[in-house]
């Protein structure tokens, strides 16, 4: 191996699991400098992207007995154990079940404490976690800034990783009414967040749910809806051009006279999707499933309703598709579970032994990386 050139030796590494090169680092000095050099971690997330790496679910949960907030990374074999990749790895600051799961990109997670509204990086495959510092910007006297939404992903143009907040700049004496808010980008690689020009009020953001968001083709998605006149729209925005865009819902998905009908957008097949069904009555109410894929992005006349999917009993919500032909599901008893709608097992569910404290539990399909926080933003972590 000695008198192979460095590119050669890059591109045969690049090609091995995380796991492997984590232990190929002590080979030699080399090897380790290479490995952990960002150029490497770079290399190895494209081909991550690409499809040459197994994918693994992540999961998160909340343990109640234990009061505290875990991520685990499972395999992808779709076996009954979902077998354990990595050591839990317990996240900080913690201790009930307000920290949400915004999104994934690149093997590094992005998380909110809604209880204290701090957002956090990290990779729990290189087991690193940041706390993002706070915003520099300062509110007139008698209000107070309400982080009401947020979105994470990747900037392919300036090589970055960004978040944008959605603050409410409220009367401090708040009285539930809705007022202008102000979007914040912070930019990892800069450490620094700046004010971002828009034309939204809290009447377009209402709607929102992190749990039903998505980070699909560079841009953060999330589903609104105007409150004045009961228009519900996906709410788009660029992490490279920061541009936002409304995307239309499939014809006939809302009915303003149902008042309990629900979206989930979530990514299948390397498209968009939305996912809509109703709130059950009770937990052991049957619920029906239609999934909805845009065909074309951006294209509103470009949606169909590929699947629909029932009777099921004991959902409370669906969290993220699997393989192109599955989706993950949290239970009503905070289980996770998996639906095919394809295929002659189309609408069954398959149960795991995964559990969390009901309505915390959260997943992704996740790419493992050497992604270092350290590296991208220069500073110490926590």
């Amino acid at each position: 191996m000695d008198v192979l050139p460095e590119d050669v030796l890059m591109q045969i590494l690049v090609r091995l699991p995380v796991k492997c090169l984590f232990r190929f680092r002590c080979v030699s000095k080399s090897w380790c400098s290479l490995i952990k050099s960002p150029h490497f971690a770079g290399l190895h997330v494209r081909r991550a992207k690409s499809g040459n790496q197994e994918d693994v679910i992540l999961v998160k949960r909340f343990i109640k007995n234990e009061r505290k907030t875990v991520l685990s990374l499972h395999s992808n074999d779709e076996s009954l154990s979902l077998q354990v990749m990595a050591p839990d790895f317990e996240v900080p600051y913690s201790t009930d079940y307000d920290m949400h799961l915004v999104s994934t990109c690149h093997g590094i997670i992005c998380l909110r404490n809604n209880a204290c509204n701090d957002i956090y990086l990290c990779n729990p495959t290189t087991r690193e976690f940041l706390t993002l510092p706070g915003s520099p910007f300062r509110c007139p006297q008698g209000y107070r800034r309400l982080l009401a939404d947020l979105g994470f992903g990747f900037d392919a143009i300036s090589d970055d990783y960004k978040i944008i907040t959605f603050i409410e700049i409220a009367p401090r004496e708040y009285n539930g009414d809705l007022y202008p808010c102000k979007a914040e980008i912070y930019s990892l690689s800069n450490n620094f967040w700046r004010e971002l020009d828009i034309n939204v009020t809290m009447s377009d953001m209402i709607y929102n749910n992190l749990r039903f968001s998505v980070q699909f083709n560079g841009c953060f998605h999330w589903c609104t809806v105007l409150t004045d006149s009961f228009v519900y729209k996906i709410l788009s925005f660029d992490m490279g051009t920061e541009q936002f865009l409304e995307i239309q819902y499939p014809d006939g998905v809302v009915n303003p006279e149902e008042e309990f009908g629900m979206q989930k957008l979530t990514v299948l097949d390397n498209s968009l999707a939305m996912i809509c069904y109703a709130i059950p009555e009770t937990q052991i109410s049957d619920q029906h499933f239609d999934i909805w894929v845009m065909t074309e992005y951006g294209v509103q006349e470009s949606w169909d309703k590929k699947f629909s999917i029932g009777p099921l009993s004991g959902i409370e919500s669906p969290l993220s598709s699997w393989n192109n032909d599955k989706l993950l599901w949290e239970m009503s008893n905070g289980q996770l579970a998996s639906c095919a709608i394809l295929g002659d097992n189309r609408g069954s569910l398959t149960k795991y032994n995964i559990h969390g404290f009901p309505t915390s539990l959260q997943a992704d399909i996740y790419h493992e990386s050497l992604v270092a926080l350290g590296e991208v933003c220069g500073h110490r972590m926590n």
